[in-house]
C-alpha cells in the first residue's frame, strides 16, 4: 500500500483511532457512485496514514531511530524497546486461545452448525480469523473478504485484507448499516478501484500521486473512470469490517508516547555508560609534545606528563556516573503504567510467595482487568462474526 517506509521524526498529529466513514445517499448507483468513493477516499486516506505509522511501528520503526543530540555527538545509541509488538502478540494470544468454532443453540440444527464449522476449516477461516486480529489489535480495524466457491467441500473461501486498501461506508441512517465497501489496489500512479454494494460490483479507474505527511510517505488516491458494472452473486456487502474497540485504536496506540518514553530513557542510559567509559580527559599544568593529540592519547591508554614550572602537572579523567537504580525505578514505572493502560498482566509487582488468595493474584497482577479487556474486544468480534455468517 504504501512505498518505502522513511523513519519517522513524529507522527505529526495526536492519535485517536481510526475515522469511520459514512454517506448520507440512500442509494449507490452509476450516477453518484465516482462522488460518493472520492468522498470517502478523504477520510480514508487519512486512516491510512496513521495506519501506516502504527504498522511500521509495531514492526520497530520508531521515533527514536531518529533520535540527535546537540553535545557529544560521537555518543548516539537509538535503543528500541519493542513492546508494541509484545502488546500486540499477547492480545493476539490471548483473545484467539484456540479457534473460532460456531455452537448451536438448538438441537434441531446442531448437524447443520457441524457441518458449517467443517466448511469454515477447509476454507482456512481461522487462518484468516488470526491475520484479523493481528490487523485490528495493531491499527484498530481489519477488513474480511468473502466469495463463494465452486468446490462443493469447500463452498465459501475468505481472505483477510489490509485495512490500508480496504474499508466499509456506512449509512447515516439509524442502525448505521453498511452501505458499500471498497477494495483498492494502488500502484506509482494508477489505482483500482472495486466497489460493492448488495447488488452490484462496480469497477473504477482511478489516479493515484505520493503524498508526503509529516515524515511518512503514502499515497492520494482518486477515482476518475467508472469501468464496469457487474450483479453481485452474493447479495450483500462481502466486506465485513472487524474493530478492536468502538473508537477502533490500535491495542497500544494509546501508550505510544510512554512506549517513545521508555525508548528515549534506555538509549539516554546506555550512552551514559558509554560515555563513562569514554569520559573526557582533563590536562592540568601538562605541556605535551608538538605530535600528541587527543586521538593518539585516547588510543595509547597512557600519557608521560612533564610539569611546567612550580606547578604540579595533573592528568584526571572527567566522569560522573548515570544513577543505574534510579533510572531503573523510571522505566519500571513507565512499563507499569503501558501495561495498565493496555489490560496486560503485570510483571513486575508479581514475585516470591504470599498468602493472598488465587483472586487476589489475579487482581493484583492485572489478570482481571485482562480478562475483561479481552470480553469487551470479543463482543465486538462476535458482532461481525454475525454479519459474517
Amino acid at each position: 500500500m504504501a512505498a518505502d517506509p522513511h523513519v519517522p521524526e513524529s507522527i505529526g498529529r495526536i492519535l485517536f483511532g481510526r475515522r469511520d466513514i459514512f454517506s448520507g445517499v440512500d442509494e449507490i448507483t452509476r450516477d453518484n457512485i465516482i462522488d460518493e468513493v472520492n468522498s470517502a477516499l478523504v477520510y480514508h486516506m487519512q486512516n491510512v496514514l496513521e495506519e501506516d505509522y502504527l504498522y511500521w511501528y509495531r514492526r520497530g520503526l520508531q521515533p527514536i531511530l531518529s533520535r540527535t543530540k546537540e553535545r557529544n555527538t560521537i555518543v548516539l545509541n537509538k535503543v528500541v524497546e519493542n513492546h508494541a509488538a509484545e502488546i500486540t502478540d499477547f492480545k493476539n494470544g490471548y483473545l484467539l486461545q484456540e479457534d473460532a468454532t460456531y455452537r448451536a443453540r438448538k438441537d434441531s440444527v446442531s448437524n447443520k452448525v457441524a457441518k458449517l464449522n467443517e466448511y469454515l476449516y477447509r476454507s482456512g477461516k481461522h487462518i484468516a480469523d488470526n491475520v484479523l486480529a493481528d490487523w485490528f489489535h495493531m491499527v484498530g480495524k481489519a477488513a474480511l473478504y468473502i466469495e463463494s466457491n465452486d468446490d462443493p467441500d469447500v463452498p465459501v473461501k475468505t481472505y483477510p485484507l489490509d485495512p490500508r486498501s480496504a474499508f466499509v461506508v456506512y449509512s447515516l441512517r439509524p442502525g448505521k448499516k453498511p452501505l458499500y465497501a471498497v477494495n483498492m489496489v494502488i500502484g506509482a500512479d494508477k489505482v483500482n478501484i472495486d466497489v460493492y454494494t448488495k447488488t452490484e460490483v462496480y469497477r473504477l479507474a482511478g489516479a493515484s500521486k505520493s503524498a508526503e505527511a509529516s515524515t511518512r510517505q503514502s499515497y492520494e488516491a482518486i477515482a476518475t473512470e467508472l469501468l464496469d458494472v457487474e450483479s453481485n452473486p452474493l447479495g450483500e456487502i462481502p466486506i465485513i469490517e472487524y474493530r478492536y474497540n468502538s473508537v477502533n485504536m490500535g491495542c497500544f496506540e494509546s501508550v505510544v508516547y510512554l512506549l517513545d518514553a521508555i525508548n528515549n530513557v534506555q538509549s539516554n542510559r546506555i550512552d551514559g555508560v558509554e560515555q563513562f567509559i569514554q569520559s573526557i580527559a582533563v590536562a592540568v599544568n601538562c605541556q605535551f609534545e608538538d605530535d600528541v593529540t587527543a586521538d593518539k592519547i585516547r588510543k595509547a591508554g597512557m600519557i608521560a606528563l612533564r610539569s611546567v614550572g612550580e606547578n604540579k602537572a595533573d592528568f584526571r579523567i572527567l566522569s560522573e556516573e548515570l544513577d543505574q537504580q534510579q533510572t531503573q525505578t523510571l522505566v519500571d514505572y513507565l512499563y507499569d503504567q503501558v501495561l495498565y493502560i493496555c489490560g496486560l498482566p503485570t510483571t513486575t509487582k508479581g514475585g516470591g510467595s504470599t498468602s493472598d488468595t488465587g483472586a487476589a493474584v489475579l487482581l493484583r497482577d492485572g489478570w482481571q482487568q485482562c480478562e475483561t479487556r479481552a470480553q469487551q474486544t470479543e463482543k465486538l468480534y462476535r458482532n461481525s462474526q454475525r454479519e459474517f455468517l
